[in-house]
């Protein structure tokens, strides 16, 4: 029997390659491995309609509870990918379980990088996960002082849901203007000037220069002017780290071996439509079709009942009318 394909990470890219590999008539065995608990689900609704309690779990799963079953995809949840055996064609798990596979297909996404120092500290989250979020909601009452660190979509999606919860927002970012090459400048500013409208302090050209914690709870920031910023609970949204460390090489020298595939966040598909688009792409593959074209990368985002859409790669010198 063969070993068949071992998808390493339960995110959109895995769900997409299982799809693209049971359409296309693959009939060996198909095995998404995960370190989270849960089946594939959407990660965008986890800064806004599942933080706000407008979604659950059940809404934001990729495909209903018995479509594995009936798929016969196999998931192994709760046991990530910790190694690879190149030579025995082996993937290693966190329990020191292993699986061998004919193709693997790496899908193991990305972790929210961290603010050194915080560790301790019972009230500062990050979101990248579904417990994330909905630990983050538990914390989200009205009134609550939050502060979120960092101002790409993310975070700017975060300030206006907890805003929306009654929550009293600080915004802090780095830069002077946040999301200016993503979006535009002027639109950036113009999102900046939404948050202040909707009552979100903002705080832009300054960074953390101390912390004042007690115990497991931070308390307070002192940015790098001197001003002091006291908070009951804070999000850190600065980016995130690829999932790659078990790798025992670079993912572009990986996958130059036929039977080696990577997809998502750790092969640059950082965009929600490109992310789809490499697990089907990593499936052609393995069936051996001809590959589908790349699609534009687009995103969207919803900031205090605002949808902004965008197609492609903005410039500075973009005429906006």
């Amino acid at each position: 029997m063969s070993s068949g394909v071992v998808i390493a990470g339960g995110g959109l890219s895995a769900q997409r390659c299982a799809e693209a590999l049971r359409q296309g008539g693959y009939e060996g065995p198909v095995r998404i491995v995960s370190s989270e608990a849960h089946a594939p689900y959407d990660r965008p609704p986890l800064s806004k309609a599942l933080l706000a309690g407008e979604k659950g779990r059940d809404d934001v799963a990729l495909r209903p509870s018995d479509w594995h079953g009936d798929q016969q995809v196999e998931l192994l949840l709760g046991d990530g990918a910790a190694g690879l055996d190149l030579d025995g064609r082996r993937l290693i798990l966190e329990s020191g379980a292993t699986l061998d596979y004919e193709h693997l297909v790496i899908a193991t996404g990305s972790r929210a990088r961290p603010l050194p120092g915080t560790e301790q500290y019972a009230n500062v989250h990050t979101l990248r996960t579904l417990d994330d979020a909905e630990r983050l909601r538990g914390a989200l009452e009205p009134g609550k002082r939050l502060v979120v660190l960092g101002a790409g979509l993310i975070g700017q999606e975060v300030a206006a849901t907890a805003m929306g919860h009654g929550a009293d927002v600080t915004l802090i970012e780095a830069e002077s203007l946040p999301l200016a090459r993503a979006l535009h400048p002027q639109m950036a500013q113009w999102l900046v000037d939404l948050q202040r409208e909707e009552g979100v302090e903002v705080r832009l050209g300054t960074r953390v220069a101390d912390l004042i914690g007690a115990g497991d709870r931070l308390e307070a920031l002192i940015l790098d002017d001197g001003s002091r910023i006291e908070l009951d609970e804070m999000l850190v949204a600065i980016g995130v780290i690829p999932n790659s460390e078990w790798l025992p090489a670079d993912v572009s020298v990986l996958t130059e071996r036929d039977e080696i595939h990577a997809v998502g966040d750790v092969a640059g598909g950082d965009h929600w439509e490109l992310a789809a688009h490499q697990g089907k792409a990593a499936a052609n593959e393995i069936l051996g079709n001809e590959p589908a074209p790349v699609p534009f990368t687009g995103w969207w985002s919803d900031v205090h009942g605002v949808r902004i859409q965008g197609l492609g790669s903005p410039s500075a010198n973009d005429e906006i009318v």
